[in-house]
């Protein structure tokens, strides 16, 4: 008998038994990922207040300025433990009770402010000596590392940071020195927040490529270059056996806070319009922060559960619809008005297309969660377009042409204007009748298990006690009548008898999985049908 609530159809869920899902026991349920920062330096140097305005003004023209005024704070392990437990590979969705839900472009440009639209960032994967690096450096940073600050064709992070403490930048200084200064706190930027390295200590010297022209920075899809990184790290997570994730987590975070009700702490207070640092240069006033400053504050946590993997599972497996936040941006709230029109795109955060970053490529499935932007979910077709993009490896592919082999997928991007799904808008964002009886078939509602033995320490996941005696009391009327012969019983009535307990056991071992909130929601759907048919 199976142990978990898990789906009927494997048509969908046909990685499961890799999932990292599969996998928790009661001898394991506290197991956290190790979340892997590189983020530390970025923010010693914010914090150190040395930035110039001039800098602050060239980062706002790059666009990541917004990423230093959302600031930093504590990832919670155990949270995004449990988002990895919902994460599907093979959709790119989060599988919830109420349906799915996933971080889309229209996340990441609104929480820090990136720009959509434009060229994706990919090339050839440049595989130099040291010592052409050491130019290459000198040329577009302002100064010659040593060969001990590389790590292959990435440099580290450290090294970056010292220059930057060690070099100072003032009205005094020219123009090209303020640019390379510039370029040196992006690559922290990047290799820090953005697209951090595997192993959180190096920024690979490829994406330097992409600040030459200041002025063009902003032009390129960095957005999809992020939200394609963090599909990649979701995805590599929640293969059995692994032990930590990277990447910009401080977008899933966010987004699981904004949208999840049981699990949003408390903020104390932040003034939306008020510009923290106010400066002026001249006429470039710095902008608005961007959506995800709203969350850079202090918090508190007396009516939200946090640093348990077990309870935080077992909220997520009783969440129900008026649980879930499916619209959350104001479009019309100042800090959305004032980012640029590349960030506030609201038919392309729609586009079904590829995501790109250099060898990463993933695909955007908008048509799965068009409930997040306001439209009827109709039944999503199958997802296997990019599970062969999973593969992909940088390994071994030194001055590898990426243009060249994901060719297709560039060309696909190229074309995001024509690949917009559209729906009818709705206000009520319950699940169609057709729809939850799909999801009901394909999915895993419930993720904490049940184990015959009883877990008699901490925080017991979902009333398994109870759901564990009405299994076993359940098995057992099924093992006793299941045996009879209603061929051999001299009265019908007996047989009809069994075969009524036999029934009404089936019935009360699916209701136990049921929490009240989703008879509810069961009862609700069954009026719209009676209602329909009337």
């Amino acid at each position: 008998m199976s142990l978990h609530a898990g789906h009927v159809d494997p048509t969908v869920f046909y990685q499961q038994q890799t999932h990292i899902s599969n996998f928790i026991t009661p001898n394991n349920l506290d197991n956290t990922l190790r979340v892997r920062r590189s983020d530390n330096l970025i923010w010693e140097l914010w914090k150190s207040g040395i930035l110039h305005d001039r800098v602050r003004s060239c980062l706002n023209e790059m666009g990541f300025y917004g990423i230093l005024l959302c600031g930093d704070y504590v990832y919670d392990n155990h949270l995004i433990t449990v988002l990895v437990e919902r994460w599907r590979r093979e959709t790119h969705t989060f599988h919830l009770r109420v349906g799915e839900a996933t971080i889309t472009l229209q996340d990441v440009a609104l929480i820090w402010g990136l720009n959509v639209d434009g060229d994706p960032i990919i090339g050839t994967d440049v595989s130099c000596k040291f010592t052409v690096w050491q130019v290459y450096c000198y040329d577009w940073l302002g100064f010659m590392p040593l060969q001990a600050d590389f790590r292959a064709n990435s440099l580290k992070l450290t090294t970056l940071y010292l220059h930057c403490t060690q070099t100072v930048i003032d009205e005094n200084s020219t123009d090209i020195e303020v640019t390379q200064y510039s370029r040196c706190v992006a690559l922290l930027v990047i290799g820090g927040c953005m697209l951090p390295d595997s192993e959180g200590c190096a920024v690979k010297l490829l994406y330097l490529h992409f600040l030459q022209d200041i002025h063009k920075v902003r032009s390129y899809s960095w957005a999809s270059a992020v939200l394609a990184y963090l599909y990649h790290e979701l995805c590599s997570a929640s293969g059995s056996g692994k032990q930590e994730i990277a990447g910009p987590l401080y977008i899933l975070q966010i987004w699981a806070w904004s949208r999840m009700i049981p699990l949003c702490p408390d903020r104390l207070g932040y003034n939306l319009i008020a510009r923290p640092e106010n400066e002026n240069n001249g006429d470039n006033i710095l902008p608005i922060p961007p959506y995800g400053a709203r969350w850079k504050n202090v918090f508190t946590w007396t009516h939200t559960p946090t640093h348990s993997v077990r309870i935080i599972r077992d909220v997520l497996d009783k969440m129900g619809d008026c649980q879930f936040k499916w619209l959350v941006y104001d479009l019309e709230a100042v800090d959305v008005l004032s980012l640029p029109l590349e960030c506030r795109h609201p038919t392309l955060w729609r586009s079904a297309c590829p995501l790109i970053c250099f060898h990463i490529v993933e695909m955007h499935r908008p048509n799965r969660v068009l409930r997040q932007f306001g439209m009827s979910q109709n039944i999503p077709i199958s997802a296997l377009d990019g599970d062969h993009l999973h593969e992909c490896s940088r390994r071994g592919r030194k001055n590898y042409d990426w243009v060249k082999h994901h060719r297709l997928m560039v060309d696909a991007w190229g074309n995001r204007h024509n690949l917009i799904v559209e729906s009818d808008l709705v206000e009520n964002y319950s699940m169609r009748y057709d729809y939850e009886t799909w999801y009901d078939s394909i999915t895993r509602r419930f993720i904490s298990p049940i184990e015959p033995q009883q877990i008699d320490y901490g925080y017991q996941p979902e009333d398994a006690y109870f759901r564990r005696i009405v299994r076993d009391e359940t098995s057992n009327l099924k093992n006793l009548f299941g045996g009879l012969s209603i061929d051999d019983q001299p009265r019908e009535a007996l047989a009809e008898v069994v075969k009524k307990t036999i029934q009404t056991c089936d019935l009360l071992y699916e209701m136990s999985f049921r929490t009240l909130e989703q008879q509810h929601h069961h009862a609700r759907s069954s009026n719209r049908r009676q209602e329909m048919m009337m």
